[in-house]
């Protein structure tokens, strides 16, 4: 049974992880609120930002902050505890993080369409599943997910959500025309790049996340032997 000073440090541990996560989490959520409102909305600027997920560069500061601050956490742990069990808060941590903001995307998605048509928001998703299975063969959030990296910015009304492929076999056939390439080349060339960017952005959030964990858990074990050191 544990003692009352473990729990209370298991406790301190708990909240602590509770505290790095969600301070990380609230911060990812506002910049993407932020750049989805005031950012991405500038004519042609901004659409060629969101292309690129520029925002996405914040996970440098914010994975290294989430890395260390879980690291550190462990300093109320024993020193005997395996590697293992401290990775665990940042292996969850990290796809939760990441994920996020578009999730938050997402559903701004929805509700741009819902107050556009004025109609219930189950009709607006029931609508936007079809459009996205049809194109990425995903509903809900997986099939956002698929389809933004081919097309960053989707369709703001639901006259345009309705006539989507249509809109995107015109924009090929053109590119066709005027370069003699077939269509499903540059299908290829837009899916590689969009994938390419977001692989990129997810392992520079991994590396980032894992490196300063590691100088979490220096300093903790610094710190738990200072205060090993004080208490003799």
């Amino acid at each position: 049974m544990p003692s009352p000073r473990s729990s209370a440090a298991i406790a301190k541990y708990l909240l602590t992880l509770a505290a790095v996560v969600g301070a990380v989490l609230l911060a990812k959520l506002i910049i993407t609120w932020a750049a989805e409102v005031f950012l991405y909305p500038i004519p042609i600027l901004g659409g060629w930002l969101k292309s690129l997920e520029i925002i996405e560069l914040t996970n440098i500061l914010l994975f290294a902050l989430l890395g260390f601050g879980i690291g550190g956490a462990s300093r109320y742990l024993s020193a005997k505890t395996p590697l293992g069990m401290k990775s665990i808060a940042l292996i969850v941590a990290l796809p939760l993080v990441f994920f996020s903001s578009y999730w938050l995307r997402y559903q701004m998605w929805l509700g741009q369409l819902s107050a556009q048509a004025e109609r219930p928001r189950q009709d607006i998703v029931a609508m936007a599943n079809q459009a996205l299975e049809r194109e990425s063969g995903s509903q809900g959030f997986w099939g956002y997910y698929r389809i933004t990296t081919k097309m960053p910015i989707l369709p703001a009304t639901t006259a345009e959500l309705e006539r989507m492929a249509q809109d995107q076999q015109w924009f090929r056939s053109e590119l066709t025309r005027f370069s003699g390439i077939e269509p499903g080349v540059f299908s290829m060339i837009f899916d590689g790049a969009g994938w390419g960017i977001r692989i990129f952005h997810m392992l520079l959030a991994a590396i980032t996340g894992l490196i300063y964990f590691s100088k979490g858990l220096a300093w903790a074990d610094g710190a738990r032997l200072r205060r090993l050191a004080k208490g003799k």
